[in-house]
């Protein structure tokens, strides 16, 4: 997410940098208005307080999207800690776009999280390695392990929707519009679903091609059999979205997915 200066403009940070003469760190960050060049700070002057007409202020503080304000009951430390987990550089489809988008949809959709809700959207894909059987159960454990403070009964019904992304099916009623989340994007546009896919195949190209040896145009179709079959297997279900709020995502989602499966 971006950062905002005291001033007004918002930032967007690169990375961070080590000054070969002595070690220090820097920050290396863009304008979001201005992408042409990159500035760069020391990292001590970047996170310091300054003094202005209305008080001290930090010199940048992150922008916090509205969406989150449903996880206000964590430190916003807590939630840019997990935010850190989807930033792993093989990660094209399930990254921190994908969650914070779910954050961005249901304020967009006029649903409120309660706070087992956001945190289950916030740590479902928190673990998630392509291939591996066992991401959503250590999705689910890392609740307990970076969240304190909070009811117990809520963190273990966020871990249990958590569980419930594994197959898509909810065991809980409050599981239903997490899931309706996650699947939002089977419902988009046509460009964007097809972008998703890419993506998807990006994420899982490295994996697929040791398995099987292919590549190329082989290793593209061996995925998108897997990714159809995977669909039509979904959509055998009477209900893709199961609450109110997405019922307007059903149609566009069946007719992406009857478009893949014909080629289009």
């Amino acid at each position: 997410m971006p950062y905002r200066h005291y001033k007004g403009g918002a930032y967007a940070i690169v990375g961070l940098g080590v000054i070969e003469s002595d070690l220090s760190q820097v920050v290396v960050y863009e304008s979001m208005r201005d992408r042409s060049r990159l500035w760069v700070r020391p990292l001590e002057v970047f996170g310091e307080s300054v003094d202005t007409p209305q008080g001290m202020q930090a010199r940048f503080a992150p922008d916090w999207p509205a969406a989150l304000a449903c996880l206000d009951f964590l430190p916003r430390a807590t939630v840019l800690q997990v935010l850190a987990c989807y930033d792993a550089p093989y990660r094209h489809y399930h990254d921190r776009h994908h969650v914070l988008e779910m954050f961005a949809l249901a304020q967009a959709r006029g649903i409120a999280l309660t706070p087992a809700q956001a945190l289950a959207v916030l740590f479902h894909d928190a673990i998630y390695v392509p291939g591996c059987e066992h991401n959503e159960a250590a999705s689910a454990a890392l609740i307990e392990t970076m969240v304190s403070g909070v009811d117990v009964a809520v963190t273990a019904l966020a871990a249990r929707m958590v569980m419930d992304t594994c197959g898509h099916r909810a065991s809980v009623p409050e599981s239903e519009v997490v899931l309706d989340l996650d699947l939002s994007r089977l419902a988009a546009p046509d460009a964007e679903f097809d972008a998703w896919t890419v993506a998807v195949f990006e994420e899982n190209k490295a994996l697929l091609a040791n398995r099987t040896g292919l590549s190329g145009d082989a290793l593209y179709a061996a995925f998108m059999q897997r990714r159809i079959a995977f669909l039509q297997a979904m959509a055998q279900r009477p209900q893709l979205f199961l609450t109110p709020a997405f019922a307007d995502c059903e149609a566009p989602a069946r007719a992406n997915i009857a478009r893949m499966a014909a080629g289009g």
